[in-house]
């Protein structure tokens, strides 16, 4: 052991060299965050530190809203909206003592069930989600050329309800379908523009520094497209597979042809902003809930059903493949694949969320088999076809996949100094999703679709948190 001089000569000199470097730290300033619901305005002082990462903030649990709602004032205070219709309320669970014959009781509204629904807050294990502010997301879709691009099927269509109330609630104003926007005619495309004139978009036009010409296009867009391909590249997958290629079609899946082009197009920077539009444009991105063998019926049948959903499953690889494929080259673009929500076969026996995702996994596996459960005859093999079990092996897909982009991506950087294409993101939201039971739109009868606005906010939400951790990675760099 060295004399005591010694270690107290090497104390001091370590204590010295802590105190350098705490004190060169940089120091940020809070910046202001909106809360969802009451509209206030708060500091945000945590250290970055604090913020749950992506993986961290798909982890955790749902806990009562505090305070919690106790009459329907208050809930009706909380989400009023001058710019929309308030949220009338989610359908009426049935009456148990009707008999085991499910009625729908779509048109039959219970603002009290929405309430209880909404009286719930995502807490994840580890960290914080950043507080949300409509204004500063709003300028973060403008300082991209195409703002938010979200594309999927009627889930992804709820979602884009919901984030519309969301902005308008923070009494941001929009036009929608200007005759001069490309595909503005386009049933399945609704694209949002901010009024010019309107007071608050000149306030985060400032904010954002971005010249009056971003304002001629879209800060979000919604393209309903359910499969991401179309038929002539089904048929070329399904074929390979043993599907005839006279199958008649009659699928109406509801579609954008050429949404890649959209996309490309969309987020190319434009010579007279490149000095300020300087963000990536965003694609928030689903296809899930129809590749099933439901959806697949050209796939001619095979003796048992794990042999069926392997060609499922080897269709969606396929259709992956081109989608990656086609998007990959493009330019200042962040692709963030959502992963799809599951369904619920017994929602309608559920009334508040499971207490975790341990609970909720043990409650919901062998999801098939109590898909079935519900019905009797024929329909049973149907239900099965639905494929509901094949969601989160998809998304497994996706997580795989994009992961290996990203590492391509981090390879390519650090041999050549390059970071051209698209940036490859997951947003985990699949145990945030399953622990919601209580949450579904028509229970007993719809348990796949959300009671709006429901778990669609806290979409929102984690896409706003991913976005921010993006800027502090950028800033990193």
């Amino acid at each position: 052991m060295p004399p005591t001089s010694t270690r107290l000569t090497l104390g001091i000199i370590l204590c010295g060299l802590l105190y350098l470097l705490l004190s060169s730290a940089p120091h940020r300033p809070p910046k202001p965050s909106l809360d969802i619901v009451s509209g206030t305005t708060e500091n945000v002082t945590k250290l970055k530190d604090n913020w749950c990462q992506t993986v961290e903030c798909a982890s955790g649990r749902w806990e009562p809203r505090q305070p919690p709602f106790t009459s329907l004032d208050q809930f009706r205070e909380a989400y009023a909206n001058r710019l929309d219709v308030l949220w009338k309320g989610c359908s009426a669970i049935p009456d148990p003592s009707g008999g085991p014959k499910k009625v729908s009781t779509k048109g039959s509204v219970d603002e009290e069930r929405l309430m209880q629904v909404m009286n719930w807050t995502w807490t994840p294990n580890v960290g914080e989600l950043r507080k949300w502010d409509a204004e500063e997301f709003m300028v973060r879709l403008l300082k991209s050329p195409g703002g938010l691009i979200l594309i999927g099927d009627s889930i992804t269509q709820q979602h884009n309800h919901a984030l519309g109330y969301l902005l308008n609630q923070a009494n941001l104003d929009f036009d929608r379908n200007p005759s001069h926007l490309p595909m503005h005619d386009h049933k399945n495309v609704r694209q949002m523009l901010l009024k010019p004139h309107d007071p608050l978009t000149r306030k985060v036009l400032e904010r954002a520094g971005v010249p009056e010409s971003r304002l001629e296009r879209p800060v979000v867009t919604m393209l309903e497209e359910h499969m991401l391909i179309g038929q002539r590249d089904i048929r070329s997958i399904t074929e390979r597979l043993g599907a005839s290629k006279d199958y008649y079609w009659y699928h109406d899946f509801q579609r954008v042809p050429g949404w890649e082009k959209y996309v490309a197009d969309a987020v190319k920077p434009r010579p007279e902003e490149e000095g300020s539009v300087t963000e990536d444009s965003i694609l928030l991105m689903n296809g899930g809930a129809h590749w099933s063998r439901h959806e697949l019926a050209m796939l001619p049948p095979r003796p048992t059903d794990r042999e069926e959903q392997d060609r499922v499953k080897e269709t969606y690889k396929q259709m992956m493949k081109l989608v990656i494929g086609r998007l990959s080259p493009i330019d200042r673009l962040s692709v963030f694949y959502r992963s799809t929500a599951p369904g619920h076969p017994v929602c309608e026996k559920s009334s508040s969320p499971y207490a975790d995702d341990i609970t909720a996994r043990e409650a919901e596996k062998d999801m098939t088999p109590r898909l079935k459960a519900q019905v009797e005859g024929e329909v049973k093999q149907q239900r099965a076809r639905w494929d509901w079990d094949l969601f989160e092996v998809h998304n497994e897909l996706w997580r795989r996949a994009i992961g290996g982009l990203m590492r391509d991506r981090a390879w390519r950087r650090s041999r050549t100094g390059m970071m051209r294409g698209a940036k490859w993101y997951y947003l985990d939201l699949w145990d945030l999703n399953l622990q919601r039971p209580d949450a579904h739109s028509e229970p007993g009868i719809d348990c796949l679709h959300w009671c709006l606005p429901s778990v669609l906010n806290d979409w929102t939400l984690h896409l706003y948190h991913n976005l921010f951790l993006q800027s502090i990675s950028k800033d990193n760099d």
